[in-house]
Order: structure tokens, then C-alpha cells, then sequence
């Protein structure tokens, strides 16, 4: 069972990093997709991993978050889209039931899958040597 600390390890202090991290994130996503929807796209699925390299490493600094995580999207961009689009039929199944399916189903069926291609990737980084 996970104690009141594990509940709120996120707002340690290294929550500000997190934070930061994310935002620029997402700004940089931002950006290239008012570039262009492309250049948004590759981006998005560039840094796909950034938060699941935080969540097990909430101390690292955004450079080498924002590096490995493209490190590890190399090649799997295509595979990491193809794997999102073969969730359509259930975000549709979501929104025709007003997301109640979403909730309880979809949402964490699609969250539990991205997070095995985060482990796949890591074995695949560690195997690489790009990580230790």
C-alpha cells in the first residue's frame, strides 16, 4: 500500500523542475504546431517520453530529459502514431457515451499501453547504452 508520501512524492522538492520541464514541453509543441501541424506533431512525439523519465527521475535537468527522450523516439515515431491511432475507435466510443467510458476504460487502457511502450523503449535505451 502506498503511504500519504508516495501519494505526494510529486510536490517534493523537485516539483519545480517537473513543472518547468513539462511547460517547456508543451511550449515547444506549441510552437511547431503554429508552425505547422507537421512540425507540432514531430515534436509532440519527439519528447513523447519526457514524462515518464521524470516520473522515475524527478531530479534530472530538462536537457538530458528532453535528449533522451528523443534519443529514445528514434525510429518509434512512426510506431509511437500508428499505436495512437488505433485508439480512435475507442476515444469515439468515449465521446458518444460523454466520456464516461473514457473514464473508466479507455483512459487507462491508452495510459497503461503508452506506458509499456515507455518500458520497451527504456530496455531498448538500456540495451543501446544510451542510459544507465
Amino acid at each position: 500500500t502506498a503511504g500519504l508520501g508516495k501519494l505526494l512524492w510529486g510536490f517534493s522538492r523537485h516539483f519545480l523542475n517537473i513543472v518547468l520541464t513539462m511547460f517547456l514541453r508543451d511550449l515547444i509543441i506549441v510552437g511547431g504546431t503554429f508552425l505547422c501541424v507537421l512540425p507540432g506533431l514531430y515534436f509532440a512525439y519527439c519528447y513523447y517520453m519526457v514524462p515518464y523519465i521524470l516520473a522515475e527521475n524527478p531530479a534530472m535537468d530538462r536537457k538530458s530529459a528532453f535528449a533522451i527522450s528523443k534519443r529514445m523516439m528514434d525510429g518509434e515515431k512512426l510506431k509511437a502514431f500508428e499505436l495512437t491511432l488505433s485508439f480512435l475507435g475507442w476515444y469515439f466510443l468515449s465521446l458518444i457515451t460523454c466520456g464516461i467510458v473514457g473514464i473508466f476504460f479507455v483512459n487507462p487502457y491508452a495510459e497503461a499501453t503508452m506506458a509499456e511502450l515507455y518500458a520497451y523503449n527504456k530496455a531498448k535505451a538500456f540495451q543501446e547504452g544510451y542510459i544507465r
